[in-house]
């Protein structure tokens, strides 16, 4: 995935920045856009002002946002993209229930997570209603053998229900850098098919913590791509 969740093109990317300026509202504050909002919303700006300056033959570019940016606003930053939508941004967190964290965007739609395992999401479109999802232990075991199960809501309303039979397989430890800080992490891929088709999820756990990850969410979405920026 390397350095950050980078979007391929910078034509595309200005787009999604615009799109996602929106993102990391704070929690219930409805006063105004939280202060990592207008930070995404400045690094929509630069953005733009790049492909600009690109078009323009300019070799000068505006500083691009640094993790001392990110830190300043003293709240856990996730990095989110669905490579689907063409979309890349930052979240921060709207509500924590137990070991189930939701991050929000300003317009309210959702992710939420167990653990760092994507469990729901709300306000997409083809939504995950819910998940049965494996823990952070049982990626870790290798040749761990597991189900996972997904429950969506169709278009007539009803829902449909998919079960996986997944087995863990251990890459190995490696470093990884997620935005200009590294991080000693262990690479685990969990593989499940069932009779109609199969996915791969790929995560980088650092001690209990899932680093980063690339989990999918529907047949509508596809993946979405994740990196735990600040704690």
């Amino acid at each position: 995935m390397g350095k950050g969740l980078a979007v391929k093109h910078m034509g595309r990317l200005a787009a999604a920045a615009i799109v996602l300026a929106l993102l990391g509202g704070c929690g219930n504050d409805r006063s105004g856009p939280g202060p990592v909002a207008a930070m995404v919303g400045n690094m929509a700006k630069a953005t733009v002002s790049r492909v600009q300056a690109k078009k323009a033959g300019a070799t000068q570019a505006p500083a691009p946002t640094t993790r001392a940016d990110l830190a300043k606003y003293e709240k856990p930053i996730l990095r989110l993209a669905v490579p689907s939508r063409g979309l890349d941004g930052f979240l921060t967190i709207a509500d924590t229930k137990g070991d189930v964290v939701t991050w929000t965007t300003s317009d309210r739609a959702t992710f939420s997570f167990r653990n760092g395992v994507l469990i729901q999401t709300r306000g997409l479109g083809p939504d995950l209603m819910s998940a049965q999802v494996p823990s952070v232990a049982e990626l870790l075991r290798a040749g761990g053998q597991h189900q996972r199960v997904y429950y969506f809501l169709g278009d007539d309303d009803q829902g449909t229900r998919r079960t996986y039979d997944c087995t863990v397989k251990v890459i190995g430890r490696e470093t990884i850098e997620v935005f200009e800080k590294s991080h000693s992490v262990t690479h685990v891929e969990e593989e499940c098919a069932r009779t109609y088709g199969s996915i791969k999820n790929s995560y980088w756990i650092e001690g209990s913590t899932i680093r980063r990850a690339r989990q999918w969410t529907s047949a509508g979405l596809g993946y979405i791509e994740l990196e735990r920026v600040i704690d």
